[in-house]
């Protein structure tokens, strides 16, 4: 299967929020929360949309032949907004290919921070973030701050 990894265009704001919601069970611990469904509301087709077409914000999408298969988005150029990878794909260095991508594109840019769910934290450590702050758990989703500086 080849991937490609393209900018992020309004039309596909419908499978990118899909892959987003689709991937909540990773990420929030009660969806059933009125907290957990007013963060799942931002993740809407319409909220997507929207961000897609914000002048501070640039997203990446991995497609095979057929599909979604990752999606990354960046605001305000140094904050990794979301990094998503199917499920059935984790492990085989998609999320990197997009973070590859992103370094390229921001080639000036020497700091990033991304505020990232518990359970992809080992994932942004492997990519070169490093936690700045201890785990936000009344937060949802729960997420831990961290950064990633070119050359460390």
């Amino acid at each position: 299967m080849e991937i490609t990894i393209r900018p992020g265009i309004e039309a596909d704001a419908p499978a990118i929020s899909g892959l987003i919601i689709g991937l909540s069970h990773f990420y929030i611990a009660d969806p059933a929360s009125p907290d957990a469904q007013d963060f799942l509301a931002t993740l809407a087709p319409e909220a997507v949309s929207a961000r897609i077409t914000a002048p501070n914000f640039r997203h990446y999408v991995a497609m095979d032949d057929t599909q979604l298969c990752g999606f990354a988005a960046v605001r305000d150029g140094s904050h990794l907004y979301h990094l998503f990878v199917r499920s059935d794909l984790h492990g085989r260095g998609l999320a990197r290919a997009l973070w590859l991508r992103i370094l390229a594109d921001l080639e000036g840019v020497e700091r990033f921070t991304v505020n990232s769910s518990l359970f992809a934290v080992p994932v942004y450590e492997r990519l070169g973030f490093v936690a700045t702050a201890a785990p936000q758990t009344d937060a949802v989703p729960a997420f831990v701050s961290m950064a990633y500086r070119r050359g460390s």
